[in-house]
C-alpha cells in the first residue's frame, strides 16, 4: 500500500514539472514542436500589439559598442497583418529626409501576417537579400526573432547566416554619449506618433560636441532621430512644436548657435512632418 501511494505521488511530482517547465521554451522550440509554424494551444493568448509598434528593436545582447546586428521596427498592426522595416549592421532609424526625399536603401521591407502572437514576416531589400523572418511578442518588452535567408547578395553570401535573437527596445540609456537638455526637451502630443517626448541636448565624443535630437516614449524608449547635420561645437538654445505650414500636422522647429562666438549667426532648423509621421527639412523642397 505504502508503495502504491509512493508511486502515486512520484507521479503527480512529475506531471507538475512537466507543466511548469512546458512554458520555458524558446521561440525556436515553440515553432519546431507545431511543426506549422504556430504557436501550440497552451501559449494562444491575447496579445498587446499596440505595446510593440513604432519603438526601435535592437538585440538584446547588444552592449553599447558599434552596432552589427539586426535591428528593425514596426509601424503598423492592423487586421492580423503587419508592416515594418528591417535592416542589417545598423540601427533601424526611421527614414528622415534632409537632402532629398528618397528612403534609406538600407532599410529594408518587412511585412506579414500575424497568428497568435506570432508573425510570419517577409523580408527583402535594395541589395537583393529576401528571407522569412518570424517575430514572437513576449512579455516584458522583448520578441523572439527568428531569421532564414532565401536569396543574398553575392558579396555577403558567407556572412549573412541564418539566427535566432532576442530583441528590446532601443533606449536613451544605449546613448552613453547623449547628454539631454531638460530646458529644450517635453511632452507633446504629435499626432499619429501620440503621446511622446521630444528630448534634444548634445551629443559628446570629447574632442566634438554636437547637437541631437529624439522623439522618446515615457520610457526613454527612442521611436525617431532628426538626423541632421548639425554644426559641431553648435548647441541647441530653442525647441518647439507646431503646425507652420497649415496641413494639420505639428513641425518641429530647434534652434542652435555658436554660444562661445555670437558673432556667427544662429541656424532655424524647421523639419515639416508628414502623414505617415516622417519629418523632412524645410530645404528640401527647394532643392
Amino acid at each position: 500500500m505504502k508503495k502504491l501511494v509512493l508511486n502515486i505521488l512520484v507521479l503527480i511530482i512529475l506531471s507538475a514539472f512537466v507543466i511548469v517547465t512546458s512554458g520555458c521554451v524558446s521561440l525556436k522550440d515553440k515553432l519546431v514542436s507545431s511543426g506549422n509554424n504556430s504557436l501550440s494551444l497552451e501559449t494562444m493568448k491575447e496579445v498587446d500589439y499596440a505595446r510593440y509598434l513604432k519603438k526601435i528593436w535592437v538585440v538584446k545582447a547588444w552592449n553599447g559598442e558599434a552596432y552589427q546586428y539586426f535591428s528593425f521596427f514596426i509601424n503598423k498592426i492592423a487586421d492580423n497583418t503587419i508592416q515594418g522595416k528591417l535592416c542589417k549592421d545598423e540601427i533601424a532609424y526611421p527614414d528622415f529626409y534632409f537632402y532629398s526625399l528618397e528612403p534609406s536603401k538600407y532599410l529594408g521591407d518587412l511585412s506579414g501576417t500575424l497568428n497568435n502572437g506570432v508573425a510570419e514576416c517577409k523580408y527583402e531589400d535594395k541589395f537583393g537579400n529576401k528571407g522569412i523572418v518570424t517575430l514572437a511578442f513576449n512579455e516584458d518588452d522583448e520578441i523572439e526573432a527568428k531569421i532564414t535567408y532565401t536569396d543574398k547578395e553575392e558579396a555577403l553570401k558567407n556572412d549573412l547566416i541564418d539566427s535566432d535573437y532576442k530583441f528590446r527596445p532601443y533606449n536613451l540609456a544605449d546613448r552613453e554619449d547623449f547628454i539631454p537638455s531638460k530646458e529644450n526637451s517635453f511632452a507633446v502630443d504629435l499626432n499619429s506618433w501620440g503621446s511622446v517626448k521630444l528630448i534634444t541636448g548634445e551629443i559628446d565624443h570629447g574632442a566634438k560636441k554636437y547637437p541631437a535630437a529624439y522623439l522618446s516614449n515615457e520610457h526613454g524608449d527612442i521611436l525617431y532621430a532628426f538626423q541632421a547635420p548639425f554644426q559641431t561645437a553648435s548647441k541647441l538654445t530653442s525647441a518647439s512644436i507646431k503646425d507652420i505650414n497649415g496641413d494639420g500636422l505639428k513641425d518641429v522647429i530647434l534652434t542652435t548657435e555658436f554660444i562661445e562666438d555670437p558673432s556667427i549667426e544662429h541656424i532655424k532648423w524647421t523639419f515639416y512632418q508628414m502623414s505617415d509621421g516622417l519629418f523632412y527639412d524645410s530645404e528640401v523642397n527647394s532643392n
